[in-house]
């Protein structure tokens, strides 16, 4: 008796980890999915702006679903890979420099953003 309730509490324990593996892969594949769909079908605008005597790339999102799109993730990325300052505001997020060309192909790098949905503004903006 001792040897089969041993094996029941092992199959037990397992059964327990695989029905936590797959709740944990069914969950995380919707959030991970919607993620790309909001992605795929967002707008992007990137546009630069003189502030006094320095320019800002602003990069606005246009999405019904804009929390899906980690905008704060994307902006972490961004810093670090254009070596820049900036910051989120809101549905945006605004990086120190003219790094238009250089966001573009970044965000259609970094996966989910289709070309032909990022617009470059090509002019400066005085604010």
């Amino acid at each position: 008796m001792g040897v089969v309730l041993g094996i029941w509490s092992m199959s037990g324990e397992g059964q327990g980890d695989i029905v936590d593996e797959l709740l944990s892969s069914v969950l995380g594949g919707e959030s991970g999915s919607e993620a790309e769909i909001a992605k795929e079908q967002a707008l992007v605008r990137v546009r630069v702006e003189r502030r006094r005597r320095h320019l800002v790339t602003v990069i606005e999102f246009d999405s019904s679903d804009v929390k899906a799109l980690d905008i704060d993730g994307i902006a972490k990325e961004l810093k670090r890979r254009l070596a820049a300052g900036g910051t989120v505001r809101e549905n945006s997020i605004e990086v120190q420099g003219d790094q238009r060309q250089r966001v573009k192909k970044l965000l259609v790098e970094m996966g989910g953003f289709r070309e032909e949905n990022i617009l470059i503004d090509e002019t400066i903006t005085e604010t």
